[in-house]
């Protein structure tokens, strides 16, 4: 999905890390009311708004959300958007030198890999610029932060699995252990358990930045099916699918009768392909942040730490399936107020170790 004024800047993971921007700038038809107006905060008008992200726009997961929240902040708004995808992990500053050649207002750095380059072309180019998950980075006029509390509503999907399992094991699949995932692997698991005590969990990592790696995805997720889960949360990307064709292969091969395996994505809505397997899904809404960011710079206000939680509607679940048991929608729907409310309070937990430690405290005894 594109939106109005919407130009494409692609770059391949695999090559050299040099961006070519294609042909010339297009023409963009704003209305009247976004093109003669005066910011009322000292600041100045945003016309233009660049994204850059590290995979596929139409992977249906993490890259394409932003894409498709961006076009919608940009039809509303009547700017003009840049769209670098599949920019990898490389070194993306040839692709924000471009967006700045090309008087980008706003870079959005859509990767939690993207933390430390982007601030440094910041502070270096004077640019503005937006990270994920690195409020220490966040600086007046130039840096703004988006911090994803997705650990509140992985907690849901966890309540979830906690009162849908029939085996009592679940899964969580990583594509890697980034702050994001780890701050969701944690809370799925603390509602995991707050929902189901004796429930046992499986946690694998598919390897470092796997975000792609469907085959290793999907041998992972045969694994824990093979060892007992009826239900995997996973999160991956690109990698999702090979978690989703391994549990719809083990369904295809029950016995009739038998429960069969259900999947909990993230970010994206696959249900359209997949809704036989798919429970649910940790859904990022980014529209209200990047309202946000444009309100900021027009306000002179730029430069602070943006959060996504379960009561602003940045994070939330995946509509349920109409088959879910009443009872068991009421249990999330509980929790989801609880934690609203403040009454339930889900650990954040960003690193690697920490992630661990808490799986441990929480394992102990199931």
């Amino acid at each position: 999905m594109r939106g109005q004024g919407q130009r494409s800047v692609r770059a391949s993971r695999f090559s050299v890390p040099v961006v070519l921007l294609l042909g010339v700038a297009l023409a963009v038809l704003r209305p009247a009311s976004a093109q003669d107006a005066t910011p009322a905060g000292g600041g100045e008008r945003v016309e233009q708004i660049a994204l850059v992200t590290p995979a596929s726009r139409a992977n249906q997961g993490w890259d394409q959300q932003a894409v498709d929240n961006l076009s919608a902040v940009s039809e509303e708004r009547g700017v003009d958007v840049l769209v670098a995808d599949n920019a990898g992990y490389e070194d993306i500053t040839p692709t924000l030198r471009d967006f700045a050649e090309q008087g980008a207002d706003l870079i959005v750095c859509h990767a939690s890999g993207y933390q430390t380059v982007c601030p440094e072309f910041a502070e270096e180019e004077g640019v503005r610029v937006a990270v994920i998950e690195n409020p220490d980075a966040a600086t007046p006029g130039l840096v703004a932060d988006i911090e994803t509390q997705a650990q509140e509503a992985a907690y849901l999907a966890g309540v979830l699995a906690g009162r849908t399992t029939a085996s009592g094991t679940v899964g969580i699949v990583a594509s890697g252990q980034p702050p994001t995932w780890n701050y969701m692997s944690v809370g799925f698991a603390e509602g995991l358990k707050a929902a189901r005590t004796d429930a046992k969990l499986l946690y694998a990592v598919i390897g470092e930045a796997a975000y792609e790696d469907a085959a290793g995805a999907k041998r992972e997720t045969e694994a824990q099916l093979a060892a007992g889960a009826d239900i995997v949360f996973g999160m991956g990307d690109g990698a999702s699918f090979g978690m989703i064709d391994a549990i719809e292969e083990h369904n295809a091969e029950l016995e009739e009768g038998a429960a069969p395996a259900l999947f909990i994505d993230v970010i994206g809505d696959k249900r359209e392909e997949h809704g036989d397997v798919l429970l649910t899904s940790v859904l990022f809404d980014y529209t209200g942040v990047y309202g946000q960011l444009l309100d900021d710079i027009e306000a002179g206000a730029f430069g602070r730490v943006h959060t996504m939680n379960v009561a602003n509607g940045g994070v939330r679940l995946l509509d349920l399936p109409e088959n879910v048991p009443p009872d068991v929608v009421a249990a999330v729907e509980q929790a989801r107020q609880g934690v609203v409310a403040g009454d339930i309070e889900v650990s954040a937990i960003g690193d690697a170790d920490g992630l661990r430690r808490r799986l441990d405290e929480l394992l102990q005894g199931s």
